[in-house]
């Protein structure tokens, strides 16, 4: 019963993965990204998302075979027990790693910004109170609430974009191949991360309305949040130029400094309690998925009363980098040079081993009959 009332909806899973991965566009990637190939930054989010096509489509064909099941399930199966243990549980440290690193960065842009004066250590733990206190209402509550929430977020995010515009110049996009293709599509392959959380929600599979339901949000989720990244990426270019490598929040210092004509200035007033509300939602369905890993992993069936103590231990990890730029440079960076080519590579090994006991042609023959 308890199962049945945590379904999701295919809007309510396109609405959490767009929060989770389209935010992304609000934190220090644009800026990230210009540091590598300069003013094609934009370009990267595309060439990144089209480079994980085919990983991730080989991802969700195998998850097909099994059905009402989810990764963790299907890497077990297929792995065997003890690898596919060891497996599993290297994505769920690779997965707090992220989410310590993440909520870490989000710290430090509201210290930045908008409460100078309050500790490091009090932002965060006022932050991860409040996500853990959303985990903990469960997933079909995250779910309605991100449905909720979603329009309203992108509107104030293009909202901001659009304004920020006044200011811009397309000609800082060229020359519009930046350093070259060849450095596009290497700095894209190291990229990948961008859209690893699309791995991670396979996790949640067995609690959607339909697995058709499921491959179809994927989808629409991962085509709207390539643009969204693009998008954004593009316009800070226009705006920032070559000073956007030296910016470390693209987002935020935009914001700062628009207005609505001459009446109505500080509008970053009114477009920070909507990227907080959606910093909760993203980082509440991070610590309640993770909290799913945690009890398969050591057969936890009350895996909610976790959701806490693993809130506090993330905690206590994102307060390990001294600075700001311990996290950006240093903590983020090597979390994502290690994240992306993991959970590619598991896909890919994965779709193989099912092609290889032959689970693929049992699907087939199970369905026709």
């Amino acid at each position: 019963m308890k199962q049945q009332q945590e379904k999701l909806g295919i809007r309510e899973y396109v609405s959490i993965a767009i929060l989770m991965v389209g935010s992304k566009a609000t934190e220090g990637t644009p800026a990230r990204l210009y540091g590598q190939v300069q003013n094609a930054a934009w370009m990267i989010p595309i060439v990144s998302g089209a480079l994980l096509l085919i990983p991730l489509y080989l991802l969700v064909k195998t998850l097909a075979v099994f059905q009402g099941k989810n990764l963790f399930v299907v890497i077990q199966q297929l792995l065997g027990k003890y690898i596919g243990f060891f497996v599993c549980l290297l994505i769920f440290v690779i997965n707090s790693l992220a989410i310590s690193a993440d909520s870490r960065e989000y710290t430090n842009i509201i210290r930045a910004f908008y409460f100078t004066t309050t500790p490091n250590l009090v932002l965060y733990g006022i932050l991860l109170f409040v996500c853990a206190y959303g985990a903990k209402k469960g997933l079909q509550h995250i779910g309605s609430v991100s449905y909720l929430v979603v329009f309203c977020v992108a509107l104030s995010f293009y909202l901001a974009l659009f304004l920020s515009m006044q200011d811009s110049n397309i000609e800082a996009i060229f020359p519009i191949w930046g350093p070259g293709k060849l450095k596009i599509l290497k700095e894209s392959t190291l990229t990948l991360t961008l859209f690893a959380d699309f791995f991670i929600l396979t996790i949640i599979t067995p609690y959607m309305t339909s697995y058709k339901d499921f491959r179809k949000g994927t989808w629409i989720a991962f085509v709207l949040v390539v643009i969204q990244l693009s998008v954004a990426t593009l316009l800070f270019i226009c705006l920032f130029d070559t000073t956007l490598k030296g910016i470390g929040y693209p987002f935020h210092t935009a914001i700062r400094y628009i207005s609505f004509g001459n009446f109505l200035g500080n509008v970053e007033t009114l477009f920070f309690p909507i990227w907080l509300l959606a910093a909760f939602i993203r980082f509440a369905a991070f610590i309640y998925i993770n909290a799913m890993m945690f009890g398969h992993l050591f057969k936890i069936k009350d895996f909610e009363f976790l959701i806490p103590s693993l809130a506090t231990i993330y905690l206590l990890i994102g307060m390990i980098p001294e600075t700001p730029i311990d996290v950006s440079l240093i903590f983020k960076v090597k979390i994502r040079f290690i994240a992306g080519p993991t959970f590619i590579a598991i896909s890919i090994i994965l779709w193989l081993v099912a092609l290889l006991k032959g689970e693929f042609k049992h699907a087939k023959n199970k369905n026709s009959m």
